[in-house]
């Protein structure tokens, strides 16, 4: 098992170089943190059609990301996402998150988008959950945020096999056993 596990964090750490020079935010738009969320209960839902599930669950704003992090394991329950905050000289009102990732679901669909209403001041949290098994899709995952055809933050991710990143399996799953 030790011989697969070094190529494939080779092959990681060389994909999440080449990411993290794909990262920017550009005022009035501020990226206030990233990373994974252990465990996040919706609060309520609303259509989406520009998803792949066609629902987008409404969380509280406040959730604190637990592992800041851009790898993230492709594990049922788990969240990742952006925190972003709009600045003050910013306008506020309706931006576009729009989440890239490789082909998913029924149709192969690669790009995700909804509607976020984001005030000055105030930070916006964007996320994705595994929630079912065919949303499990390991590879270079994509945030943004959009207004106006303009892309003002760009967060790149980079899902990897379950069990695959430790700080992740530390803090979400402390001492359990993972197969």
């Amino acid at each position: 098992m030790m011989t697969r596990l070094g190529p494939l964090l080779l092959i990681c750490t060389a994909s999440l170089a080449s990411a993290e020079e794909g990262n920017f935010a550009t005022p009035p738009m501020a990226l206030v943190e990233a990373g994974v969320i252990c465990d996040i209960r919706p609060e309520e839902q609303r259509a989406a059609p520009g998803t792949v599930s066609g629902v987008l669950n409404l969380v509280r704003q406040s959730a604190p990301i637990d592992v800041p992090s851009p790898m993230v394991p492709a594990e049922l329950g788990l969240s990742f996402g952006i925190r972003a905050q709009l600045l003050p000289e910013g306008e506020g009102g309706t931006y576009t998150v729009v989440v890239t990732h490789p082909p998913m679901g029924p149709n192969g669909q690669e790009v995700e988008a909804w509607d976020a209403l984001m005030a000055p001041g105030d930070p916006a949290l964007n996320l994705f959950t595994f929630e079912k098994p065919y949303e499990l899709v390991e590879g270079p995952w994509r945030f943004q945020l959009v207004k106006e055809d303009e892309v003002l933050l760009q967060q790149d991710f980079l899902v990897t096999p379950k069990g695959t990143v430790p700080a992740v399996q530390k803090t979400c799953y402390g001492s359990m056993i993972m197969s």
